[in-house]
């Protein structure tokens, strides 16, 4: 809502008089007017308090007046290639917060700032970015490095993590995250600490709204031997959002098709004594967002770049099974076999008419469909994954489609 208060200065000879009136309306003069160029708006308008501006300009009869202008801190589109989504601000505001202007928002009278943070700062507004020191270069510090996230305001429920770039060093030979990792404080919901190289996944936090600030933490160790860097954006989601994932969901996904894989997963096929990409102790739930129309989800291995689109537990990197049987269904394993490591998929049926929630091995069925509503796909891994039988394994590379014919 635009919020304006016409300020009328009619000059007498002998006395001048003001009347403040507030209303709320649609200023389509002042919108026309909106300057395309910060340098010629800042010149003409001043930043308040609480997001607003004075807007000179004058009324149908040639008065002078100065409109106060709200600038809602809503997410904009930047013009950054990288760091796509900012926060509309003032941009005396924006420059105040050490943020960068990356085009307007709000009529083109306030800035779509970026904001990005780093060790030991923090941060009260929206879409703030978390980098390493010195990015966009890499880093080669140690120690813990950790930004603060205060709610913007008290209808905040979740953060939504977004890392668009992430290099950690790996986990060791059980997949424990030991060197490098990551690590959040200060949420009501479980999450897992991860390592390794993670970008474009996603996390969301659940907050409770009056509860103390968020703490995201990279420790870093000076036996971390690869080239660190991370760029995570946060984004604060309000109680009473559309984009507000259910409870529990540590991922969630609102497209009716995609594709979805465990933190660290690497195609590749793993060398010898090269440790693994699982990383250990995880317990979390994918949720699928239901389109409408939708009864049912079909679950395939991607194949996309090899055939380790699904390597859960079992020896990956020991030629034990022919390389063309891996991560075909003849390598899989379901049901009572999968008790350590497995993705679990309520309702699973398989291509061959066979019930199964559990999957794991080195394998996956050509197709696991399930009607059970809501969409979910639950991970679990255990402590030990350098275990006699169960190494060098890749993770999972899941595409997913929602069906609309059962």
């Amino acid at each position: 809502m635009i919020q304006l208060c016409w300020i009328s200065a009619q000059i007498r000879a002998i006395r001048s008089s003001w009347v403040c009136l507030a209303w709320v309306a649609v200023l389509v003069g002042v919108v026309a007017a909106a300057p395309s160029e910060s340098e010629s708006l800042g010149s003409e308008q001043g930043a308040l308090d609480d997001g607003y501006i004075r807007v000179p300009g004058t009324d149908r009869d040639g008065k002078f007046v100065v409109f106060l202008w709200r600038i809602p801190q809503d997410p904009c589109t930047s013009d950054d290639s990288t760091l796509t989504e900012g926060t509309c601000l003032p941009y005396k505001d924006c420059k105040f917060n050490s943020g960068t202007t990356s085009g307007y928002c709000s009529k083109g009278f306030a800035a779509c700032c970026l904001l990005t943070r780093t060790c030991g700062e923090t941060t009260s507004y929206n879409n703030t970015y978390f980098v390493n020191p010195g990015y966009t270069g890499t880093d080669t510090g140690t120690g813990t490095c950790t930004l603060t996230v205060n709610r913007v305001n008290s209808n905040i429920c979740q953060l939504r993590l977004d890392f668009i770039n992430f290099e950690l060093e790996q986990p060791n030979e059980d997949g424990v995250c030991v060197t490098d990792y990551l690590s959040v404080s200060g949420a009501s919901s479980t999450v897992p600490q991860i390592c390794g190289s993670n970008s474009g996944q996603h996390m969301y936090i659940d907050v409770e709204p009056n509860s103390g600030p968020v703490q995201l933490t990279v420790e870093r160790s000076t036996a971390s031997t690869v080239d660190r860097e991370w760029n995570i954006k946060v984004a604060q989601i309000p109680c009473d959002s559309e984009y507000r994932a259910p409870s529990g969901c540590l991922q969630y996904y609102t497209e009716s098709t995609g594709t979805v894989s465990s933190f660290n997963f690497d195609n590749a096929e793993p060398v010898p004594e090269s440790g693994t990409r699982q990383i250990s102790n995880t317990d979390y739930s994918v949720c699928i967002d239901m389109v409408d129309g939708a009864c049912g989800i079909e679950w395939t291995r991607n194949t996309t770049g090899g055939n380790y689109g699904f390597s859960v537990t079992d020896n990956a990197d020991t030629i034990v099974i022919p390389p063309n049987i891996v991560g075909t269904p003849d390598a899989s394993s379901t049901g009572t076999d999968c008790t350590t490591d497995y993705v679990l998929i309520p309702g699973g049926v398989t291509d061959q008419g066979v019930q199964n929630d559990r999957f794991c091995g080195l394998g996956f069925p050509n197709s696991v469909t399930s009607t059970t509503k809501p969409f979910i796909l639950n991970v679990k891994t255990d402590a030990d994954e350098d275990g006699l039988n169960d190494f060098g394994n890749r993770g999972f590379n899941l595409n997913y489609r929602q069906l609309t014919s059962c």
